[in-house]
């Protein structure tokens, strides 16, 4: 059964968890997607194999970019939010 709309975000992170209990890995290196495996729970490869013709690699490249970007901006805001915690703190201790 064929269908035009589009997987839901939620599938393709569940598809994610899945392959990530097998050992398997996706992520983007030097611009592009990678699948990495160490130590596979091989019995789990062919149902991995089978969603991953079924969703697309281009479909878990967005997915896994949007992730990448929003994990990255979460990360960038942690860093200033410290920075500037760092500097009330110093100007509290009555440094400058």
């Amino acid at each position: 059964m064929a269908t035009t709309e589009p997987m839901p975000d939620a599938y393709i992170a569940e598809f994610l968890d899945l392959a990530r209990s097998a050992n398997v890995t996706f992520d983007i290196t030097e611009d592009r997607l990678h699948m990495r495996m160490v130590n596979p729970h091989w019995a789990m490869w062919s149902p991995i194999r089978h969603l991953l013709d079924e969703i697309g690699q281009e479909r878990i490249e967005a997915f896994v970019r949007r992730e990448t970007a929003a994990r990255q901006a979460v990360e960038s805001w942690n860093e200033a939010s410290v920075e500037r915690l760092m500097g009330a703190a110093e100007v509290m201790r009555g440094g400058a």
